[in-house]
């Protein structure tokens, strides 16, 4: 006895330390799959810093050493300061070599299309983000349409196994009678080949189970040894269609994308500029000394577009990619409705038929019974009693198939929404 207590506490402990459904959807969250989303994401972003980082000013120090064939200038001079000069015998900014050093900078202070091109990364970091989400609900559902797909094949598998049970009992009492010489052996043959069959069913399923682990592993980076049981906690909100918004976003990102293509074209851009540099000579080409003079200067720029073919037709481009788009969003939005709208009524006709053929497996389990005295009392044939048998098979093989594809059309549902799977099962 106390063996047996033994026994079922160690069942029940790795029981409690099996891979749960919670534990796989957290799981996608750490594999790389999702960590590539992440990092468009945090992309997009900077993208957006990047376009906006023309806003300011740019500033950079310089420095350069030449030499010139013959004396060159430092930097201009008019007569009259060359007169000069002369006159208080000071050399004359003229070298054959001449070093520079010095700072420049630019500010815009007007550029149109930055605003707009600026709205557009903003667009696309948003669409990314939403994006991001999608695909990890996206997961999610394959998880849990995998999962369901493993506990179909469990019960499936078991519901073979208890048939095949069945038989052997029944070839067991067969075989008595058959020694007795009351039935022909060929009875038995036509057993072991409906046991024969299940073995070939059951090896076929474990290659397929085999295949839907594997799925699960490469999503979650766990190792899965059998299903996650689920329950159903809450509904699947309904609301706006989320799978449609990174599109969305995307649209709003071509139309400011084509904003800024024509704010290029038709808007002037004004800077400001400003530049200090220190030049120095060796032996000017008056009296051989070395010269010395900063120079500088501080400017506002404007530049007025009037004319670029180039930027026409690209206007004409971000037009039609606009108009693409939104006839994409258009094609989604109607495919989209359609599904929700199946979906739906598939949740509602597979509820009602899972109440069904839960009620009809009971009646072929009943049924079977019958057909299992009337057989051992020589009243049925082999051929209809393993009829009985493959009922009660197919009555459990479609019942379980009705819940499979209920936790499918869900999962399917919730990625349409937008819902968390982790909200609505457990």
């Amino acid at each position: 006895m106390k063996k047996i207590w033994i026994l079922l506490c160690i069942l029940i402990a790795v029981d409690l330390q099996a891979v749960t459904i919670t534990d796989m959807f957290n799981a996608i969250k750490k594999q790389p799959t999702t960590k590539i989303d992440e990092i468009s994401s945090k992309m997009a972003k900077v993208a957006q810093d990047r376009v906006n980082a023309g806003y300011y000013p740019v500033v950079n120090l310089f420095g350069n050493y030449t030499h010139y064939n013959s004396p060159t200038n430092l930097l201009p001079l008019d007569p009259k300061a060359a007169g000069s000069l002369i006159a208080r015998h000071e050399p004359l900014p003229f070298s054959n070599t001449k070093e520079v050093v010095g700072i420049q900078a630019s500010m815009p202070l007007f550029v149109r299309e930055l605003k707009d091109l600026s709205q557009k990364a903003k667009y696309l970091a948003k669409s990314a983000m939403l994006k991001k989400r999608l695909n990890f609900y996206q997961n999610e559902a394959v998880i849990l349409g995998s999962n369901a797909s493993l506990e179909y094949l469990d019960s499936l598998i078991r519901s073979l196994r208890a048939t095949k049970r069945s038989l052997v009992k029944t070839k067991e009492n067969l075989q008595v009678s058959v020694d007795a010489g009351r039935t022909p052996g060929i009875a038995i043959d036509k057993i072991d080949e409906g046991i024969n069959r299940i073995d070939i069913a059951i090896n076929s399923i474990e290659i397929k189970k085999s295949t839907l682990l594997s799925n699960i592993e490469n999503l979650t980076g766990l190792e899965i040894k059998k299903p996650a049981k689920m329950e159903l906690i809450s509904e699947v909100k309904s609301g706006d269609i989320f799978a449609l918004k990174p599109l969305e976003q995307v649209i709003n990102a071509s139309m400011s994308d084509y904003k800024a293509a024509k704010a290029k074209r038709y808007y002037p851009k004004v800077a400001f500029n400003v530049m200090w540099s220190e030049n120095y000579a060796q032996n000017d080409s008056s009296l051989g000394q070395s010269v010395h003079r900063g120079y500088g200067y501080y400017q506002l720029g404007v530049q007025m577009p009037l004319y670029n073919r180039g930027e026409d037709v690209d206007m004409q481009l971000k037009q039609i990619a606009i108009m693409k788009n939104r006839m994409k969003l258009k094609k989604s939005e109607t495919e989209l409705k359609m599904q929700i709208k199946s979906l739906q009524s598939s949740l509602t006709l597979l509820d009602k038929s899972s109440k069904l053929k839960k009620k009809n497996i009971q009646k072929n389990v009943d049924l079977l019974k019958f057909a299992k005295v009337a057989f051992n009392e020589g009243r049925m044939t082999e051929e209809d009693y393993m009829g009985y048998e493959d009922k009660l098979l197919s009555a459990k093989t479609s019942y379980y198939e009705t819940l499979s594809r209920k936790w499918q059309d869900i999962a399917k549902l919730a990625v349409i929404y937008g819902n968390d799977l982790k909200e609505i099962v457990r």
